[in-house]
């Protein structure tokens, strides 16, 4: 059944679960970050340090080839 300005009265519903879903994952998301500690940054710097290096002597590498 439709409402009478035609829109599906389920569409309301669906809008509310979808932003309660959102707000989940946000506070979930939320709490991820504020659980990270000062280790768990450095172990993932260790673990990509290559990739980190890679990328800043590519700037670097065409910031000189610029000039």
């Amino acid at each position: 059944m439709t409402k009478s300005n035609g829109e599906d009265p389920r569409s309301g519903n669906r809008m509310e679960r979808f932003q309660q879903g959102v707000r989940k994952r946000t506070l979930k998301a939320k709490k991820k970050v504020q659980s990270i500690t000062k280790d768990d940054v450095k172990s993932y710097l260790l673990r990509n340090a290559f990739v980190l290096f890679t990328v800043i002597a590519v700037i670097v590498g065409e910031d000189i080839a610029f000039d």
